[in-house]
């Protein structure tokens, strides 16, 4: 795409952002102008120098290719998981140079500082990118990352569950977050089970309140917690910023939002290794996905994007026909899968969260299939297949869910609860 026009486009998307979110949008885009200006002037001013190297690399394309690339921090799912496919797919392809550089924003700077183990990231990349796009006719030297693809940052093709790469941790840097757990009692051994449950206080410098769909109430999770922590498991609370911590006196559950050693590191660590992730379907779950966590997605919307290409199990939230009462069946939900709340109260759809119960039964039955203490019957083997057979023949969900992951799907829970979703 030509700079010219993606800046336009940019323009246009912010202003969309500015509609929807009001004037603390409005503020916190007029604070970035200046820095965001900046680099645009000093992009066109590098042209005289970059535009021949560029030229030299296109000829030298047959004998050598080299290609660039750029991740947007901003977002720490999008971050960890286009890095993750990029690291993939060159590895695959391992002829010529993939070049990177990262855009301004950074959500979590020990991720990025791992990448950069891996990857060659630099700044002046972003020269060679932009004088790239200015020249007609560079497709085939530049890489668009997942977030900017139709599919925005998923595994279609199944490339993680065939590939064994994963960003590695130091030993100092493992030895450094296992120093903070034993200050909190854990012993060599234990495991750990993480939870993410997004709340309303996200990303609270801008109004993203057209998402309070995808918001959980912590405290409905508190139930599940404690089971586990009962079962010998460690539970740790994840996120950066959270409205409120959780009430709870069980020495085994930790409330890392609200710790006062929290660091992005640890952050990074706790979610690659974890026994289980358990999230509303938030970005930490991806740094999970790509080291090849077990997940549970509960309160999940909307039902079409689960990750399909993951040992992953999604418990959505339950959508309701504001007029007769009745739930949404599965090709309702398909028709319905919108990305902002005001959407669903235009077409006459209450929003109903898991209870509880509901919240802790499916984390048991989770934990228990994890444990190899869970028995599946013939009958919840043929729901499963039957959610399969229904969901790939719906194309709003088949165009992108394509790789299907052995141990991925829907809560048998959910399922035995709504005999009726899948008719």
């Amino acid at each position: 795409m030509h700079p010219i026009i993606n800046i336009y486009n940019q323009i246009n998307k912010t202003i969309l952002h500015i509609r929807k979110g009001g004037w603390s949008v409005l503020i916190y885009t007029l604070i970035k102008v200046p820095y965001r200006l900046a680099l645009i002037i000093v992009d066109f001013l590098a042209l005289p120098i970059s535009i021949p190297i560029i030229i030299l690399i296109r000829i030298i394309k047959p004998i050598y290719h080299i290609r660039f690339g750029y991740f947007y921090g901003g977002r720490i799912g999008h971050f960890v998981f286009d890095t993750a496919m990029a690291a993939i797919i060159k590895r695959n392809n391992s002829e010529g140079a993939y070049l990177f550089y990262f855009l301004p924003n950074i959500s979590n700077l020990h991720w990025a500082k791992m990448v950069k183990r891996e990857l060659n990231v630099f700044y002046w990349v972003r020269l060679l990118d932009f004088a790239n796009s200015f020249i007609p006719g560079g497709e085939d030297h530049s890489i668009i990352p997942g977030l900017n693809q139709a599919y925005t940052s998923r595994d279609i093709n199944g490339l993680i569950y065939h590939s064994d790469f994963s960003f590695t941790f130091t030993n100092n840097e493992t030895e450094s977050v296992k120093k903070w757990l034993h200050t909190k009692g854990w012993k060599e051994g234990e495991k750990i089970v993480c939870f993410h449950v997004r709340d309303n206080e996200y990303l609270p410098t801008k109004n993203w309140s057209y998402h309070d769909f995808r918001n959980s109430d912590v405290k409905t999770f508190i139930p599940a917690m404690e089971l586990l922590a009962n079962k010998g498991y460690w539970v740790i609370r994840m996120g950066k910023t959270m409205k409120e911590p959780i009430k709870t006196s069980h020495t085994k559950i930790i409330d890392f939002a609200f710790d006062k050693n929290r660091n992005d590191l640890i952050d990074i660590w706790l979610c690659a290794n974890c026994e289980l992730m358990i999230s509303t379907g938030s970005g930490p779950d991806a740094i999970s996905d790509v080291y090849r966590r077990p997940i549970l997605h509960l309160n999940y919307l909307p039902s079409t994007e689960l990750h399909s290409w993951s040992n992953a199990t999604c418990y959505p939230k339950k959508l309701y026909w504001k007029d007769s009462g009745l739930l949404l069946s599965f090709e309702e939900y398909c028709q319905n899968s919108f990305f902002y709340s005001e959407r669903y109260e235009y077409f006459g759809i209450n929003i109903v969260d898991l209870s509880p119960e509901e919240i802790t039964n499916s984390v048991l039955e989770k934990i228990e299939i994890i444990e190899g203490k869970y028995i599946q019957s013939m009958e919840h083997e043929q729901l499963q297949n039957n959610f399969w057979d229904t969901a790939l023949k719906n194309k709003k969900f088949s165009d992108i869910n394509k790789f299907i992951h052995p141990n991925a799907g829907m809560s048998i829970s959910f399922l035995k609860s709504n005999p009726n979703w899948l008719n």
